[in-house]
């Protein structure tokens, strides 16, 4: 879908930051840039951008940034850009005309709001408008902002100066090219080239639609938004995967500080950049520790802490982020944990190896000892990370033991031990210790989980489990027996099959429809019709006499207490299914009925699933007491545990299946999956 971006406008408000608004840098990068990526972010890949105040210095910069990022970037020049808004959109009339987003370039925003509206389905002549309903909300400027108001999707009015109101114009549009004629009339009825004037000419003939926005969003127009505007987007920074210390200590120093300095000192510097800065502050630290100065090594261990959290921020706030940027910053790290570490060894060394500590002998063995467990503890610990990545795909996410946590934690020890030298040289070996038995016990228990892990890899799930699906007969309801013998019984009086071989034969094959069965087993034979019109007759008349396993009901409400969405697809029909469902009282226990319709089998029924509601096929597990019913999950990528009742065990584990003797051998099956799930997150590599 194309986008339409007005930046014809000139900073009037923010003149003191830039002579042309869309070139204003904030936290390093320009307003335009910032719409654009966040669009990309959205879907967007082909932009057209209407400029005017000093448009061609704003078309070089657009021409340059899609090279950059490799997009198609239309410039249409507008050169009567002192007016009203809506006549920048006019001037895009005749590239646009199919539906197509409008956005305006002083608008920072949420990519789930460009999202949302490219999932919106307009008609012919309406326009949709994303309408912000928090009147409370923090980022808008009452006095400034354009009011809507709306009722039932519609809107009734939109203006600055309207009073009955209940959202804020967002300045986000999905647009048909009916918003070109509707700023035609309002300029020729109202003499007003504004959209809103053009939205009340679409809202007079209910074609002005809304949608309530789905994220922030800030109006960048004065001095008072952009600083609001800097401080929501560097609240953004912090990651769901920082460490107590990064969280609450390091992150206020460097997105308040440190990060915003270096973006003012040098805007063109490079997350690389800064963490070449972290790792040359944390060799300089070493050798501080080295020469005697505790106190200064350990303050420079903690800027160095600091800067390292400001590489990532830079990375995000320039869009910056690379596979290499993350590659350079952890070896930097790793290289310089091992130089500080060596500079606190040499100090504890020389201030208390071979001395007496508090009526103590610490022997320079024991020092060196500690030392060179801290060290490699250190190391170790990534070293697993990265390991497990590698060898198992997947990263630890315990509490104590999570990936990419840590560092934060142990250079902060080493700060609180520098810092305390003031009163004894011995607190820096102390936090030494520290370090190498956490360290080291993170690696112990690390390798425990893998190892176990590994053990019982083949008794567990492989993925986290978002919805389940049952086969019907054998697995929820107890009616295999009776329809094994029923099925036997018409087999031996019509055909020329033993008893033995009848049930064998028809055993093999069930989990597919009857009448499929009977003409795999009898093909093209004449009686198969008379015998399948028979079986489902007196099914019907049985079956709902057979009732659900005794462990169905428990297992039903432990999927729907875990938020797990349960289903049941059969070959069964689908009405036999829904009777037998709701008499047993199951219908609400389940997220979905599926029984046998014409060109609706178990096949379709595990698309259908997949499908309407939006499931990977690994985030999806069949439970089925047949080896046919493998074979569909199968066909669908969806993984299999067996119930091993009508077949043995050793039939599934032929196939390299999990399989369970019961449903409540399931549960246990899914709590023991969900301990390990627990520690270990799974990586896509």
């Amino acid at each position: 879908m194309k986008c339409l971006i007005i930046a014809a406008g000139q900073s009037t408000r923010l003149r003191t930051k830039s002579g042309v608004k869309p070139l204003i840098r904030l936290l390093g990068v320009p307003l335009i840039e910032r719409v654009i990526r966040t669009a990309m972010q959205g879907g967007v890949c082909e932009f057209y951008v209407v400029t005017g105040y000093q448009g061609e210095k704003v078309g070089s910069f657009l021409k340059q940034l899609a090279k950059r990022l490799n997009i198609a970037v239309t410039i249409i020049q507008n050169e009567n850009w002192e007016k009203e808004n809506g006549v920048s959109v006019l001037k895009a009339k005749d590239a646009m005309i199919k539906p197509f987003l409008l956005l305006m370039a002083d608008h920072l925003f949420d990519p789930a709001i460009i999202r949302s509206l490219q999932e919106q389905t307009l008609n012919e002549g309406e326009v949709l408008l994303a309408v912000d309903t928090d009147k409370n909300n923090p980022l808008v400027d009452i006095e400034d902002v354009t009011k809507v108001c709306i009722k039932n999707g519609h809107i009734l009015n939109i203006g600055k100066a309207i009073d009955d109101f209940n959202g804020f114009d967002t300045g986000f549009f999905l647009c048909t090219p009916a918003i070109f004629e509707a700023l035609e009339r309002a300029c020729k009825i109202y003499n007003d080239t504004t959209l809103s004037a053009a939205i009340r000419v679409l809202a007079e003939d209910k074609h002005a639609k809304s949608v309530q926005t789905k994220g922030f969003w800030i109006d960048v127009d004065d001095k008072k938004a952009f600083r609001k505007a800097e401080k929501l987007l560097c609240d953004k920074l912090i990651k769901p995967v920082d460490g107590l210390i990064s969280r609450y200590i390091n992150r206020k120093f460097s997105i308040r500080i440190f990060t915003p300095l270096l973006l003012k000192i040098y805007r063109g510097i490079t997350p690389n950049q800064v963490s070449i800065l972290s790792f040359v502050v944390g060799l300089i630290s070493s050798l501080y520790f080295f020469l005697g100065y505790a106190i200064t090594g350990a303050l420079l261990i903690q800027l160095s802490s600091i800067l390292d959290g400001c590489d990532g921020e830079i990375a995000r706030l320039k869009y910056m982020q690379s596979s290499l940027g993350d590659f350079v910053d952890a070896i930097l790290d790793r290289y310089a944990d091992g130089f500080i570490l060596l500079g606190i060894s040499c100090y504890s060394l020389t201030e208390i190896g071979n001395k007496e500590i508090f009526g103590i002998y610490c022997s320079p063995l024991f020092v060196i000892s500690i030392s060179v467990l801290a060290i490699l503890g250190n190391m170790m610990v990534s070293y697993s990370t990265a390991k497990s990545v590698v060898n198992f795909g997947y990263r630890y996410r315990r509490k104590w033991i999570a990936a990419g946590k840590g560092r934060d934690l142990r250079l902060f020890l080493l700060f609180i031990g520098g810092i305390l030298t003031y009163f004894h040289p011995i607190f820096a070996f102390l936090a030494l210790f520290i370090i190498a038995i956490q360290t080291n016990t993170i690696v112990v228990w690390r390798t425990f989980l893998s190892w176990n892990c590994f053990l019982n890899n083949d008794s567990l799930l492989r993925n986290k489990v978002k919805a389940v699906i049952f086969d019907f007969d054998g697995t929820i309801a107890n009616t295999m027996p009776f329809l094994t013998e029923l099925a036997v019984k018409l087999m031996t009086e019509t055909y020329d099959i033993s008893k033995n071989e009848a049930e064998k034969r028809y055993l093999e094959t069930t989990g597919i429809t009857f009448a499929n069965q009977i003409e795999l087993i009898f093909p093209n034979h004449p009686n198969n019709h008379e015998v399948v019109t028979t079986f489902e007759s007196r099914k019907l008349e049985g079956v709902f006499a057979h009732p659900i396993f005794s462990e169905v009901m428990h297992t039903l409400k432990y999927f729907k207490n875990k938020g797990i969405k349960t289903f049941i697809c059969s070959s069964t029909k689908q009405e036999i299914i829904a009777k037998y469902a709701r008499l047993n009282k199951i219908d609400d226990l389940v997220d979905g009925l599926f029984g046998y319709k014409s060109d609706f089998g178990k096949g379709e029924q595990i698309d259908f699933v997949l499908q309407h509601y939006k499931l990977q096929p690994d985030e999806v597990v069949f439970i089925g007491d047949s080896l046919k019913d493998y074979d569909f999950a199968k066909d669908k990528k969806v993984d299999f545990i067996g119930l091993s009742r009508i077949f043995e065990k050793i039939e599934f584990q032929k196939k390299g299946l999990l399989n369970v003797s019961c449903l409540a051998e399931l549960i246990k099956l899914f709590d023991q999956s969900e301990k390990y799930f627990n520690s270990f997150e799974k990586v896509k590599l």
